[in-house]
């Protein structure tokens, strides 16, 4: 129970505390896997064993840096403009680039047809998802379009009662 002389925290300062919260967990989590990657090597065998290198330092800096331009875009500072989509979709290539760079790391130790069929299964996977992901994306439009619509044409029946139908 909140004593009566103190005042609960206002709405902005619980949402600044919830990004900083996100913000700082994205940025170790990324920092942290991309610098455990880049200290993979390979053994003559083909197993993978944990190797110290002082390149995981600029893969930590990567990570931390992506991440923290990523945010910046995504939720400005106050006092500053909202978000726009050329910031978003910046921000996410930013942050993509080196995500992807890891993503395909597995794929660096194969060679000939098998990278290739494996290529060819990751393609056709990424082309059903992105058909996938345009149809969802068509389909939210079309709702937000329908929505509209019957807004409109309720505001209009509520400003004019008189133009509308009657029932019979």
């Amino acid at each position: 129970m909140v004593p009566e002389n103190e005042k609960p925290p206002a709405e902005n300062s619980t949402d600044a505390l919830f990004k900083r919260i996100i913000i700082v967990a994205c940025a170790l989590s990324l920092a942290t896997m991309y610098g455990w990657l880049a200290c993979f090597d390979r053994q003559p065998k083909g197993d993978f064993y944990f190797h110290w290198r002082w390149s995981a330092l600029l893969w930590i800096v990567i990570g931390l840096a992506s991440n923290a331009y990523f945010w910046r875009k995504i939720w400005p500072p106050e006092g500053r403009a909202a978000a726009t989509r050329k910031d978003i979709v910046k921000g996410s290539i930013i942050l993509g680039v080196p995500c992807l760079w890891w993503l395909t790391f597995p794929l660096r130790f194969l060679s000939g047809q098998h990278f290739w069929d494996v290529m060819t299964g990751l393609i056709a996977a990424a082309l059903v998802l992105s058909f996938g992901a345009w149809m969802v994306i068509k389909l939210i439009k079309a709702f937000e379009k329908s929505d509209s619509d019957d807004l409109n044409a309720l505001n209009a029946a509520e400003q004019n009662p008189k133009a509308t139908p009657t029932e019979k």
